[in-house]
């Protein structure tokens, strides 16, 4: 076909006059070696003519292989999404411009140019959407990259793993001041909660302005590190420590652990530190000394029969403030039936409701059995 070898003839000066296009309109382009671009444009001009002068957009796997490489390339270059677009947009003038001042030198019918020229569109089409193809997948790969990178300094951080050497630059990659205090906190993922529902929370997606941080998963929970304690009243459950330096943010995030412990133990929602939920972070932790204090006061209980009454009763007495009249009235029985129910207790387990330390060992064991461990 006369143009399609005219064109051909014609394609160093192409490739030239369409760089030279690129990197003038488009100075971004002057971060790829040129070598790089020129080779780029030759491969998209040579298929986009052979394949406009034989009619077949069917990309080989050499091809597809090529374009999906140049897209790559260009992402790695930090050439900007649209810049790349406008770019193939430069080549496609370019292109349909050569074979305008061309095509006086042929003897062909309008009717003939005209359909090589949709031909070459239609050809520059397809090769654009590979090149597409191979940019997002680089650009994915380099999310990808960040996300891990950032995953494990988040974690080393946690875990105090990062030496202060390394703290203050590492930080300020990731737009956190060295020198200020941060919050860690821990949460739980899953039954309906997405990693993106905790980060809008916890403020590290930017909506609350005052509040910023990064986070990651860590062992299936999602681990943050954050400017402020995160708000109470969350759809999730979290728990956080006390603000600390970076370089000791490792004890915050053991103690935001213990407390996500706690809150998954009550099955509470919203996010809580240990002050916040007092002893029952210590029941929760201390299994060896809840099971014993279960045996103590709780076993004997459900051995002497009633069990189920005399525990229910006994909780209501504690948040009753160890009134028999608002316990009664409170469980809808008679006084005298709540007398009976704590003397009860006492027989069985041969200790007073009047001793301190009965009380508090009755509470940590009443607490515990009503966890979720």
């Amino acid at each position: 076909m006369e143009i399609l070898d005219s064109l051909l003839n014609e394609n160093a000066d192409m490739v030239a006059r369409i760089s030279g296009a690129v990197l003038s309109r488009l100075p971004i382009y002057r971060r790829m070696a040129r070598d790089d671009l020129d080779a780029g444009v030759r491969l998209q001009v040579e298929w986009v003519l052979r394949s406009a002068g034989s009619g077949s957009t069917t990309l080989s796997d050499d091809d597809l292989a090529a374009f999906s490489a140049f897209g790559e390339r260009q992402q790695r270059n930090g050439i900007p999404f649209d810049d790349m677009i406008r770019a193939w947009q430069v080549g496609v003038e370019s292109l349909v411009s050569g074979l305008r001042q061309l095509s006086g030198r042929w003897e062909t019918e309008d009717g003939e140019l005209w359909r090589f020229t949709e031909s070459m569109l239609a050809s520059s089409a397809v090769a654009l959407s590979e090149t597409v193809t191979g940019y997002r997948r680089a650009d994915r790969d380099a999310v990808e990259a960040l996300d891990a990178e950032r995953s494990r300094f988040v974690r080393a951080v946690l875990l105090g793993l990062v030496p202060s050497t390394e703290l203050r630059v590492r930080a300020e990659m990731y737009g956190l001041d060295p020198a200020a205090e941060f919050v860690a906190a821990r949460a739980r993922l899953g039954d309906g909660v997405s990693q993106h529902g905790l980060e809008l929370a916890l403020g590290i997606d930017g909506a609350a302005p005052h509040r910023c941080g990064v986070c990651a998963v860590v062992d299936g929970d999602l681990a943050a590190l954050l400017t402020e304690p995160p708000p109470r009243a969350v759809n999730g459950q979290i728990g956080y420590g006390p603000p600390r330096k970076l370089e000791r943010l490792a004890d915050s995030y053991r103690l935001a652990a213990r407390a996500l412990v706690t809150v998954q133990a009550c099955k509470l929602t919203g996010a809580y530190d240990l002050e916040s939920l007092g002893l029952r972070s210590a029941v929760a932790v201390d299994v060896d000394m809840g099971d014993l204090l279960r045996r103590r006061y709780l076993e004997p209980l459900v051995a002497g029969g009633n069990g189920e009454d005399l525990i229910a009763t006994l909780r209501a007495y504690l948040a009753c403030g160890m009134h028999v009249e608002s316990t009664a009235t409170r469980l809808f029985v008679h006084q005298n039936t709540v007398r009976y129910r704590l003397a009860r207790f006492e027989e069985l387990t041969g200790t007073s409701l009047r001793d301190t330390e009965v009380l508090i060992e009755l509470w940590w064991a009443l607490e515990l059995s009503a966890m979720h461990m």
